[in-house]
């Protein structure tokens, strides 16, 4: 769906999360908790005491910073939880780029954006519970849904540094031509020169609404055994500062809430998304490291 999307060997679509996510300007809050409000679990631990502060990374429709006014499926999750817990949500705008770094360094509790949790990224913070899977899509004219369509093409497109793409060199060959990002894979794509174009799916959802002729479908509701990232899609999660056991419970009991209900596969569906990538296991799959 990094992971840029289905997380680049620690990517999500276009970029990369090393370490972390810099932060790059202050950003809005929502209004002040309650004084007489009665927080599901006591004691939960923040960077400012009352508030929940949130590094929130551009990648709609999953998160945006939105000049200050977060919005985004990510944005609905943790805010919820932050009413439960009777903390203030703020927010400050965020990149792939420093997110476990600036988590440690006390800058902020989490981050937002379709994060995978992964062993590399385990070993510099804690993550939450998965919300959902980050998916890997296939866009193509002829109505491609799996593996094996992209095998009748002539060439395929995807995004150099992807978990899924050693896997589908190995299928499809010298068929596979690689780029740098969401951008030029798509350029191409639009001019004819690849007939598939494989990204993380809620990337080409918003890239491909209202483009006639073009279908986006997730590969990962029909699985290919020889490609491990739709075998075992990498599942977006929350990271937050090592060892902070009490936020941590809290965001896990406030994301399984909102699984079990249904609230997270309806901020799927209602983003246009599929129902399937909130089909996370009952435990977490984190990425193994390369």
């Amino acid at each position: 769906m990094k992971n840029r999307h289905l997380a680049r060997a620690g990517a999500l679509a276009a970029v990369v999360l090393a370490a972390g996510m810099g932060l790059t300007a202050c950003g809005g809050s929502t209004s002040a908790a309650q004084s007489d409000c009665t927080p599901k679990h006591q004691g939960v631990q923040t960077v400012s005491p009352g508030k929940l502060t949130i590094g929130v990374i551009d990648i709609p429709p999953f998160s945006s910073y939105n000049s200050g006014n977060p919005t985004g499926i990510d944005i609905s999750i943790v805010n919820k939880i932050a009413k439960d817990e009777c903390l203030t949500p703020t927010y400050q705008q965020a990149t792939y780029a420093d997110a476990v770094q600036s988590i440690s360094g006390g800058n902020i509790d989490l981050a937002v954006g379709t994060i995978d949790a992964t062993e590399k990224r385990l070993k510099a913070g804690d993550f939450s519970a998965s919300t959902y899977l980050d998916g890997m899509g296939i866009a193509s004219k002829s109505g491609a849904a799996t593996v094996s369509d992209l095998e009748k093409m002539s060439k395929v497109g995807t995004i150099d540094g992807y978990l899924w793409v050693d896997d589908l060199k190995k299928i499809l060959g010298n068929k596979l031509v690689t780029y740098p990002s969401s951008v030029e894979l798509k350029a191409d794509f639009d001019a004819g020169r690849i007939q598939g174009d494989v990204d993380a799916y809620g990337v080409q959802v918003l890239q491909f609404k209202g483009v006639q002729g073009v279908t986006v479908s997730l590969a990962n509701d029909k699985p290919d055994p020889r490609v491990g990232a739709i075998t075992h899609a990498p599942e977006a999660a929350f990271p937050l500062t090592k060892g902070n056991t009490s936020l941590k419970q809290a965001l896990d009991d406030g994301i399984l809430a909102q699984r079990r209900d249904g609230t997270i596969t309806k901020l799927l569906t209602d983003a246009g998304l599929s129902a399937g990538l909130g089909k996370v296991g009952a435990q977490q799959y984190v990425v193994p490291s390369s």
